[in-house]
Formats: C-alpha cells, sequence, structure tokens
C-alpha cells in the first residue's frame, strides 16, 4: 500500500469522525463539505509524488499561484468573518451576516478558496485520476455552498435573500 494511500485512509477516517453527526444530515451543508474535503485530501494525496518535481515549470508556477491565492483569501475570509460574524465556536456558525470585506464582493469566499485549492492541487499531475478528483471536489463545493445558502436564508430571512441579490457566489461580478 503506498503512502499517500495509507495518508489518504487515516485522513478520510478522520473527516469522517469529525463530520459524522453531518453525515447523518443529508442535504446540510456540512454533508456536502465532507465530500468536498475528502475529495480535496484524494486530490492532495495522489498527486503528492508531483508536487515538488519541476517546481518552476510553467504549470508549477500556476499551480503554486493558485495555491498561495486560496490560502490568502481563506486567511482573509476568516479573519472576517472572527471580526464581524459574532461567531459561536469557531467560525462555523455565526449571529451576524457578515456583508463587509471580502464578504461585501462574494458570499461564499472560503469556499472560492477551496476551489482555488482544488485547482491548484489538480494542476501538479494533472491525469483523468486528479481530473475526476478535481471536478467531484468542485461539485462537492457548489453543492455545500448551496445548501449553506438555505441555512442562512432561513436563519437571517430577507436580508440574506437581500445580500444574494447583490452579490456573486464564489468570483466577483461573475459567478
Amino acid at each position: 500500500m503506498s503512502p499517500s494511500l495509507i495518508v489518504f485512509l487515516i485522513g478520510a477516517l478522520g473527516l469522517a469522525i469529525v463530520w459524522r453527526r453531518h453525515l447523518a444530515a443529508p442535504g446540510s451543508h456540512g454533508f456536502y463539505r465532507f465530500f468536498a474535503f475528502t475529495a480535496l485530501l484524494g486530490l492532495a494525496a495522489w498527486n503528492a509524488p508531483s508536487w515538488f518535481v519541476e517546481p518552476l515549470s510553467p504549470i508549477q508556477m500556476i499551480s503554486w499561484i493558485l495555491l498561495a491565492g486560496s490560502l490568502a483569501v481563506a486567511l482573509i475570509a476568516g479573519r472576517t468573518l472572527r471580526r464581524f460574524g459574532r461567531p459561536v465556536g469557531g467560525i462555523e456558525r455565526t449571529t451576524a451576516l457578515v456583508t463587509s470585506g471580502i464578504y461585501g464582493r462574494v458570499r461564499h469566499p472560503l469556499y472560492g478558496s477551496l476551489l482555488l485549492l482544488a485547482a491548484g492541487a489538480w494542476l501538479k499531475d494533472v491525469s483523468w485520476a486528479s481530473s475526476g478528483l478535481a471536478l467531484f471536489a468542485a461539485v462537492a463545493i457548489v453543492a455545500t455552498a448551496v445548501a449553506e445558502e438555505r441555512e442562512l436564508e432561513a436563519q437571517f430571512g430577507e436580508a440574506y435573500a437581500a445580500y444574494r441579490g447583490w452579490t456573486k457566489r464564489f468570483l466577483p461580478g461573475v459567478w
């Protein structure tokens, strides 16, 4: 058994333990997020042997830029949620609708950062397997965002519906 497969299996088990309550609630954002993170873990593990092969090649440089962008967006979004969202227990559950900072441009910058992560990890070694994992991760991330939007509209009502009307989901002005 390869080290990458062992890392994936242990990581997937850990994710299943952490998200076990969400796995019992199909349709919740946590349910889809489990599959997104598992696919991202699989993608990173599958492409692990290629991460530092020819690190200065053009495709690798694009990959590193996407990965750095993913980290930057995640840090900015996480900081914004902690500052304005009045979270209860981490940033998972906010008690205030956040519409400022990066959230004034897109509704799901953290999930957008995961899409950048998937693209960056995929470019490390483009293959049929990595393409399938990246596509699965992207679909699961979008499903997570859609499910979370239903939950946020139930929580924040008309304020969230209005916010959804003037922001894009992942990419400002586009998507």
